[in-house]
């Protein structure tokens, strides 16, 4: 995209109301927090619904919208319209009926979040992070509690195709330290799925304020943190077992692995060569 293009392309209700969020009233948040659980039903709810599912007035709703720069409600429910009419899939990615065996009814699941976290995905906004993965001087990874694993998969797999790629965080380091490393041009990974640790949002804007490029994964419950990230992708996680899954989140790195190693090319896989014959040379490997 031009710059020009990025000055003057509409800001999407989600990315207003998290760039709001942080103050916005008590009463204006429960707006918020109502459409970023189903954003599409904007599209479909009246002010007076949306003021009875918040439990505000219908005076709240008008003000709320007027804060986030739309003239009025229908000129933001309007907007709603416009992304649903280009194919913006907000799932639930809820399962449906139980199957009669615990394999078949995790099958079921599992594959229900890969293709409702792969269906939210743009090929064009896919192909756009593995290039920039691919041309970043430096590429960081972070990811706390249960996302801590997947920006070390990420990191491993992106560390074998080019130079330059490690966690931000060393072992003993503190977030200042870590952040403090990156510049501009650089590429910030960050992982953070639901039960992320207080300040996570600060987090994030720390390091988009060093001049990093931010991918941030993370899902439907995240709030303020995507209005810092370059990319927002979005993962679903609940489902009807305990505990999340994380399926759809890996998938979702592991496509732009792929696309990071199509962007980078033969330099990519002189990389991996190089790395293979080290790996031979040392006996690391069975």
């Amino acid at each position: 995209m031009h710059k020009n293009d990025a000055e003057t392309a509409p800001r999407p209700i989600s990315r207003r109301i998290h760039e709001a969020y942080s103050a916005l009233p008590e009463g204006e948040r429960r707006i918020a927090e109502k459409i970023l659980e189903a954003p599409a039903e904007l599209a479909v709810w009246t002010a007076s619904e949306l003021a009875q599912r918040a439990g505000v007035s219908n005076a709240t709703v008008s003000r709320f919208f007027q804060r986030l720069g739309y003239g009025n409600f229908e000129e933001a429910r309007q907007d709603a319209r416009r992304l649903r009419a280009t194919g913006s899939p907000l799932f639930t990615g809820r399962s449906g009926t139980a199957a009669g065996d615990p394999i078949s009814e995790l099958i079921r699941s599992e594959t229900a979040l890969v293709e409702a976290t792969l269906s939210r995905l743009n090929p064009l906004t896919v192909k756009e992070i593995g290039q920039a993965i691919a041309q970043a001087p430096r590429v960081r990874t972070l990811g706390f509690r249960n996302s801590h694993f997947l920006a070390q998969y990420v990191t491993a797999q992106l560390a074998q195709m080019r130079p330059g790629v490690a966690p931000m965080l060393l072992p003993g380091q503190t977030q200042a330290e870590g952040i403090s490393t990156l510049g501009a041009g650089d590429l910030a990974i960050i992982v953070g799925l639901r039960r992320r640790p207080a300040g996570f949002a600060r987090l994030v804007e720390a390091v988009a304020t060093r001049g990093a490029r931010v991918l941030l994964l993370a899902d439907q419950t995240v709030r303020a943190a995507p209005a810092h990230a370059t990319w927002t992708l979005d993962c679903v996680v609940d489902t009807p077992q305990f505990a999340d899954s994380y399926v759809g989140a890996i998938s979702a790195l592991r496509l732009l692995i792929l696309e990071t190693g199509r962007a980078l090319g033969e330099g990519g896989r002189a990389h991996l060569e190089a790395v293979e014959e080290l790996r031979e040379e040392l006996g690391e490997l069975e």
